[in-house]
Formats: C-alpha cells, sequence, structure tokens
C-alpha cells in the first residue's frame, strides 16, 4: 500500500497489525479474490485497464474512481483520464464508465468538457515530446525514483526489493517519508523531461 489508508478498487483499505484489511468490516484484503469495483460490480485486476472504460481512444491512462467521490488521503477527485496530448481531466468516481466515455468522445472531437469534469492546469509530462523522447523518460523513471528515495532517507538507498524491480518504490518508506517522496516526483519528472530533450 501506498499510504496507511488507501483504496482497492473503490473500497477503503488501511494497514493494520493483522494485514490490509477492508475498513467497512475488517476483513482482510484477499489478493487472490480481490472484490469487484464499487462503481460497476466488475471484477478488476491490478496493472489492468479498468473494465468499463477500457480501450477509451485518444487515452494513456484512466481511472474510473471505481464509485468513490474522493480519495481517502487527499480528498481530491478520484476519477481521471490522460489523454495522449497531454491533457488531463478529473471527475467524481460516481459518473460511471457510460458517461467517461462520452466525455472522452467529445473531448477528442474538440468539445469543452461538461459540468463535473476539469482539466488540470498543467499538461503531463509527456506534452510534445518524441517516441524517442517518451522511452528516455520511462527507461530512466526508476533510477530518477531511486535517487528521491535515497535524499528523503537521508542518503540510505531504497529497499533491495525496489532495486531488483521486485517491490514498489514506498517499500519500507514511513507514511511521512512516502509523503516526501511523492510531493518531489513532478520535479523528477521535470528534470527527467529536461534529459530526454537534451539527449533524445
Amino acid at each position: 500500500m501506498l499510504f496507511k489508508v488507501d483504496t482497492l478498487f473503490g473500497h477503503v483499505i488501511e494497514e493494520t497489525d493483522r494485514g490490509v484489511v477492508y475498513q467497512a468490516d475488517g476483513a482482510l484484503v484477499d489478493g487472490a479474490n480481490l472484490r469487484p469495483c464499487v462503481g460497476c460490480n466488475a471484477k478488476c485486476s491490478p496493472g489492468e485497464q479498468d473494465p468499463c472504460i477500457a480501450n477509451l481512444p485518444g487515452t494513456l491512462n484512466a481511472c474510473c474512481g471505481h464509485g468513490l467521490e474522493l480519495t481517502p488521503v487527499s480528498k481530491r477527485t478520484t476519477g481521471y483520464v490522460a489523454l495522449e496530448d497531454g491533457r488531463t481531466f478529473r471527475f467524481s468516481g460516481e459518473v460511471g464508465g457510460a458517461r467517461i466515455r462520452e466525455v472522452v468522445d467529445a473531448v477528442l472531437r474538440g468539445e469543452p468538457l461538461p459540468d463535473g469534469f476539469v482539466f488540470d492546469e498543467d499538461k503531463a509530462w509527456w506534452a510534445g515530446l518524441s517516441e524517442n523522447q517518451r522511452r528516455y523518460v520511462h527507461e530512466n523513471t526508476t533510477a530518477g525514483l531511486a535517487r528521491v528515495v535515497t535524499a528523503v532517507k537521508n542518503g540510505e538507498p531504497p529497499s533491495a526489493a525496489f532495486l531488483a524491480g521486485e517491490a514498489p518504490w514506498w517499500d519500507g518508506l514511513t507514511d511521512e517519508q512516502k509523503e516526501q517522496v511523492w510531493a518531489r516526483l513532478g520535479d523528477m519528472m521535470k528534470d527527467l523531461v529536461r534529459e530526454a530533450l537534451e539527449k533524445a
């Protein structure tokens, strides 16, 4: 888990002495039998596209928001669509996959966002980059994360499991350290983009 309290397909989960549990009823999270999405009741798998919005046109990344209005940690709206051109818009996870698809199609036709959908002020890091430049950023992201984690840990390197590609960057970090790394990720990506523009 990234933070002690987080979400998993719309279910609020919490790290406890017993393990990771669903807050609603205290049941342990079974990684082999995850609960379905709160929003559409579909079975989801980590790392795969959300079934209700799979294969959105003109899109690099997206999350349907899984039926939640706000995230339990940042209190931001849960759903987002990051378009190939670098624009990202956000919305409540309660709107549903069909509505998200309608809005993506409308935006790609050049129409304005409807009420309840809002563009981020800044474009995503990949806006305007060539394929080689994007590849450079992707290939160097792990090293960039390792540098940030090392700085947050006052010179101590990240976990061996992260360096071996077996665990996420937050492996072994306290919640305070995770928040510090999270706050520095934007600057890290800007540095990688600058390098890509110079080298790739």
